[in-house]
């Protein structure tokens, strides 16, 4: 397929949507980004075809006129994920009742998760497949993937969904993930003059872990809405990498110019916690952008049960990929990059303070 559709990006300012946002307008494709402020894009960005829809999807009154007036929207990018599950599906079917007989419609693209498998309740099969049995008792985002399928039956019309595990990358105003925080976490300890010690314990340290870059994220959710053959399947998808956090923490450390160090036994969102007046005061002397630091712990905690965490589990997160490489998409990229590249952008966006340049033990004299 060409790209020339017009396509809805739900939750436009998030991680996931504002890449999406981007990469569609890169490629010429008309955009309505439906978020309550336009998303910040990267400098570069082309946007004479992106149009702002601040619709409110908790009130059908007014959403429900305003969607159905979009009449060209021929692919959605579902990537909301705010409030509860009770919320989030009146929303989705708020959505799909304003889109779902259009002629134009060609696909619905959902952004769902690794929790899809319960990986945020203990150790599950690894590598894990997209046609794994659903987990009893998790209902994480199988109400609406159930909902989509039901109102797609008989539709011209596809859906597609993507199963990505911790989604790295950097969305002004919305900058709650796994790389960001690291980024920040590491700013803590160089101001406190501390090692880069793994906030953590041991087995969360050595386990195996994947990520997924947003843009490369972005760009496989476009493939998956527009590549014939693709449609009514889910897709697992990360960088294509698979590591442990002892063998990647060196690399990180070093670009923030510390010394890495091994587990403390402390939950990141606990040590997080607690430094909220330090980070107000890195802010301040560096004069930094403003950041919504008062979410910073509670999203590192996120569902998991202690010792486990958004930064990494005691058991191992790792899923198949092949259903998708199949498709043709065959990006990939190298983790410890992605996170190096974000945090120098973190750097230039005034985010985090350049990290000093100090000398080591092990340098040359």
């Amino acid at each position: 397929m060409t790209d020339e559709g017009a396509a809805l990006v739900v939750g436009a300012t998030g991680v996931t949507g504002t890449p999406i946002v981007e990469e569609l307008l890169t490629r010429g494709w008309k955009v309505y980004a439906l978020s309550r402020r336009l998303p910040e894009l990267r400098a570069g960005t082309p946007c004479a075809r992106i149009v702002h829809l601040p619709v409110d999807l908790v009130d059908p009154a007014s959403a429900g006129p305003a969607l159905r007036a979009v009449s060209d929207v021929s692919h959605i990018f579902h990537c909301a994920n705010a409030g509860s599950a009770p919320a989030r599906l009146r929303m989705l079917e708020l959505l799909l009742a304003a889109f779902e007989a259009s002629p134009r419609l060609a696909n619905i693209n959902a952004i769902q998760g690794m929790k899809y498998y319960g990986g945020h309740l203990g150790p599950f099969k690894v590598p894990a497949e997209e046609t794994d049995p659903r987990v009893p008792g998790c209902d994480f985002y199988y109400a609406e993937e159930d909902l989509i399928m039901a109102r797609q039956a008989g539709r011209a019309w596809t859906w597609t969904a993507l199963r990505p595990h911790s989604v790295c990358g950097y969305a002004a105003g919305n900058p709650m993930n796994l790389a960001v925080v690291l980024a920040i976490y590491g700013s803590l300890l160089a101001a406190k003059g501390d090692a880069f010690a793994f906030p953590g314990v041991a087995p969360c340290f050595s386990s195996l872990f994947q990520v997924v870059d947003d843009r490369l994220l972005a760009r496989a959710a476009i493939h998956v809405s527009t590549t014939l053959g693709c449609g009514n399947r889910a897709y697992n998808i990360n960088n294509g990498d698979v590591f442990r956090w002892h063998d990647l923490w060196p690399r990180l450390a070093a670009f923030l110019d510390l010394e890495p160090a091994g587990p403390t036994g402390e939950m990141l969102s606990d040590f997080l916690g607690r430094n909220a007046d330090a980070w107000a005061a890195i802010t301040r002397a560096h004069a930094l952008r403003p950041f919504p630091y008062e979410r910073v712990p509670h999203w590192a905690r996120g569902d998991y049960t202690p010792p486990n965490s958004r930064l990494a589990c005691s058991y191992d997160i790792v899923a198949d990929t092949g259903r998708l490489r199949a498709t043709g998409f065959t990006d990939v990229l190298d983790s410890g990059e992605m996170f190096l590249g974000i945090f120098q952008r973190l750097v230039d966006e005034r985010v985090i303070p350049t990290p000093p340049r100090r000398h080591h033990k092990d340098d040359p004299a």
